[in-house]
């Protein structure tokens, strides 16, 4: 871990680096202070250097070099520790967005004590010095990189703590049933509270719905935080092109009477009341392909099938249904636990559509008129119910590192169980729940690979 040594103090720009109105360069460590100190003047006496920065004040400075040259006329803040970010001592310069300023400027920092932060090392010291916990940190960098309004609001829950508290929890109760677990080892003569193995089996099974309800919670708010998944599907010439385009309201697949103008699918992301939706184009749905690459579309479009929420089957209802849509009705029985939306197209023309489709949710559409358009887009909102947007506002998500533990957890859980149920002695059971208790600590912030803290924070931008 000697990159992101604590014990330097560093430096790095923390906005983008290009021509801009404003840049901020961040420094944080012990000699933070000093550094500043040197190359800060006041800007209405530039002979002044400021030497005594104060927390969460700001100040109009003139930032010099050694040769007494002026380098910027600029804000600087300071905030002292332990009251911030890194938990260290922090200046910030908010200069003019030229790259020669900020090179100047940073060059200048480096001269004077300060060295060149790594990826991420801004928060690594924040975790460090326990500031904030790994989860924290990881929904930093997933704030960051949000692409939507949910995803960031989601993130910013995250990183105030909102994992890291129900994991305590968590914890908390294996530690009380650890304190049951020795209070019978180191007396057992004691009658204040009666162990049984059953009270402790109760506190796993608990434990474990509670596991459960995190992995299953954190699903349903991934759901709407990536893009509820939408597939369009049907034969070719059916119209799904039309139906992609009259969604996204603007023409963004290739619409033709040729057949098989779309051989591969097409995606494109699109906000419903401010909910994220991922709509995908799919190829012509074909009973037989007559070439690789048609068998490969199919393949493809039944790929986004499996992986979608929504699917938008579409038919022509100005033709008799042929073998292709009545492949497509027939694949479409075969899939678990999809909402599946009927959409006979091309209203606007006569009616020859002659499969009768045992559904329920069955729309009429003319892409040209635009009729069915609002019932449709209703149908997509309906997808997301109050419970979800409630679930969103309580829970939080978990990554795949997060997720990995706590199924390692539900696993170890298991074995507490069986252990108990088998009457084990309690040295054995005790050991078995401390293994479990430092699996969910790892959760939360207990790592205990140098080189998993190495890899999360080298995702992060310099600068943070």
């Amino acid at each position: 871990m000697n990159e992101y040594d604590i014990k330097d103090t560093i430096a790095a720009l923390s906005t983008p680096y290009s021509k801009s109105a404003l840049a901020l360069i961040r420094m944080s460590g012990s000699k933070a202070l000093e550094i500043a100190s040197k190359i800060c003047f006041y800007a209405g006496d530039e002979n002044k250097n400021i030497t005594k920065f104060e927390h969460r004040k700001s100040y109009y400075a003139l930032v010099k070099d050694e040769n007494n040259t002026p380098i910027d006329e600029l804000i600087v803040l300071s905030t002292l520790a332990p009251n911030t970010f890194t938990s260290e001592n922090t200046i910030e310069f908010i200069s003019h967005g030229s790259i020669v300023v900020i090179d100047s400027i940073l060059n200048l920092l480096i001269k004077n004590g300060a060295r060149a932060a790594n990826r991420g090392e801004f928060t690594y010291r924040a975790y460090i010095n326990g500031r904030i916990g790994i989860s924290e940190a990881e929904a930093i960098h997933d704030l960051i990189d949000s692409n939507n309004r949910l995803m960031a609001e989601a993130s910013i829950y995250k990183m105030r703590g909102r994992l890291t508290r129900e994991i305590d929890k968590l914890r908390d109760n294996i530690k009380n049933s650890l304190m049951l677990v020795y209070g019978e080892l180191d007396f057992p003569e004691d009658d204040t509270e009666t162990f049984s193995y059953d009270k402790l089996i109760e506190n796993f099974i608990n434990i474990k719905k509670d596991i459960e309800n995190i992995l299953y919670n954190s699903s349903r708010v991934e759901n709407l935080i990536n893009g509820i998944k939408v597939a369009i599907l049907g034969r070719v010439n059916a119209g799904k092109s039309s139906i992609f385009n009259m969604i996204l309201d603007k023409n963004r697949a290739i619409v033709s009477n040729i057949a098989g103008t779309t051989r591969d699918f097409l995606s494109e992301n699109i906000y419903i009341d401010n909910i994220p939706f991922y709509l995908m184009d799919t190829a012509g749905f074909h009973k037989e392909a007559d070439n690789d690459i048609e068998l490969e579309g199919i393949e493809r479009a039944k790929k986004c099938a499996y992986e979608a929420n929504i699917i938008l089957a579409v038919f022509d209802s100005s033709r008799n249904a042929d073998e292709n849509d009545i492949n497509l009705i027939e694949f479409l029985t075969t899939l678990k636990d999809k909402n599946i939306i009927y959409i006979l197209n091309k209203s606007d023309e006569e009616k020859k559509f002659d499969y009768n489709i045992d559904s329920n949710n069955i729309i009429t559409i003319s892409t040209k008129t635009k009729e069915g358009k609002d019932k449709l887009i209703k149908e997509l909102k309906n997808y997301v119910n109050d419970s979800d947007i409630d679930i969103f506002n309580k829970e939080s998500y978990v990554n795949n590192r997060e997720r990995g533990y706590l199924e390692k957890g539900l696993k170890q859980l298991d074995i507490c169980i069986e252990k108990s149920k088998m009457s084990f002695s309690l040295d054995e059971v005790a050991e078995e729940m401390n293994i479990l208790n430092n699996i969910l600590g790892n959760v939360s912030g207990k790592i205990d690979a140098e080189e998993v803290i190495n890899e999360i924070f080298a995702n992060f931008c310099i600068g943070k």
